[in-house]
């Protein structure tokens, strides 16, 4: 019970901090004061939020939990005795790797392209067939690098898709944006619950190849959704 009370208290002082800080942006008066008219979040329609950035939302948190959920889970026999341990450090490897990835995803973004979010979408590629390979000769240090890469993903995966949403955003839209943005994202963690389910028919192995052929279709369809785009753009 100790780590939900760290974060318990940890989220109680944040929220303190968060009442004194000024608002950075005043309110509209256009927009009305209703919580309904707060609510809408009309840049969640627009063609590059519906072509770039919803096909790989659900990848952000579905590469880290198959890293530290599922692969874990597969090698249990393996590390007999040290199950948590070893979940940690799985989750210790892709966390971290996501995070130095963050700082790289801002050096592949290119403004006005989709650079970021397609390279970051094909970097889920190598992860998933490592997670195959993990799967079929459940190797530990094998599992260890597919975690990294996996990391690796998720951490271009989330700041491409944040970066594209504060350029479809306006400063009204931000916010909610955001949180359309982070609640498909979501999607994700239900990734090891359905993959459980699916694979005593198929087998992890082939569910992880059919996921970096998805993830490939994912990046074809956002780089195709962008050159569309331009043509339209050119055209009018």
């Amino acid at each position: 019970m100790l780590p939900y009370l760290v974060n318990v208290a940890l989220c109680a002082a944040s929220f303190a901090f968060a009442l004194r800080t000024p608002e950075s942006h005043p309110r509209d008066p256009a927009r009305g004061g209703r919580l309904r008219d707060d609510l809408r979040i009309p840049s969640a329609s627009h063609r590059r939020f519906l072509g770039d950035v919803a096909p790989m939302s659900p990848w952000v948190f579905g590469t880290a939990a198959s890293a530290y959920a599922i692969l874990p889970a597969l090698l249990v026999d393996r590390v007999a005795g040290f199950e948590v341990g070893f979940a940690g450090l799985m989750c210790l490897v892709s966390l971290g790797c996501g995070v130095g990835a963050q700082t790289l995803a801002r050096r592949i973004d290119l403004p006005g392209g989709c650079r970021g979010v397609t390279a970051a979408l094909a970097a889920v590629v190598p992860g998933m067939l490592l997670a195959a390979a993990t799967a079929l000769t459940r190797s530990v240090a094998l599992a260890l690098v597919a975690a990294a890469a996996l990391g690796i993903g998720y951490g271009l995966l989330l700041v491409g898709g944040l970066m594209e949403v504060q350029r479809i955003a306006g400063p009204d839209d931000l916010a909610g944006l955001t949180a359309v943005f982070y609640s498909l994202s979501y999607v994700g963690f239900f990734v090891p619950a359905v993959l459980a389910a699916i694979s005593p028919v198929i087998g992890y192995p082939t569910l992880f190849v059919a996921g970096a052929v998805i993830a490939a279709l994912s990046a074809a369809l956002v780089w195709r959704a962008h050159v569309n785009g331009k043509r339209h753009a050119l055209a009018a």
